[in-house]
């Protein structure tokens, strides 16, 4: 008869690989990290306004502020759900060594 999971003092077998895991969990989250960075840099610069939309706003600086905003959130979103994915494979790989 085995003894349960949670005997005191048993630990489940180590293999190989944990370095990996750690490894993709760090560069996803650093990855994670970067985008809010970015996203906040981004946030508290008014200076996209001021070259767009110039004295007064015409349809035009409207426009391409628009797209501004809209190619700098894109970025910003892929590099938040790459760093997303590489996290959660980092994360089921260490998880997965314990089975």
């Amino acid at each position: 008869m085995q003894p349960p999971y949670n005997y005191p003092y048993q630990q489940p077998p180590r293999h190989r690989g944990s370095g990996l895991a750690l490894a993709l969990i760090a560069i996803g989250l650093t990855l994670i990290i970067i985008a809010v960075v970015l996203a906040y840099m981004e946030y508290i610069n008014a200076a996209p306004l001021a070259r767009y939309l110039g004295s007064g706003p015409s349809i035009n600086g409207v426009l391409n502020l628009i797209g501004y905003v809209t190619y700098k959130s894109v970025f910003i979103v892929i590099i938040a759900w790459v760093g997303s994915m590489i996290m959660a494979r980092g994360v089921q790989t260490y998880v997965g060594q314990s089975r």
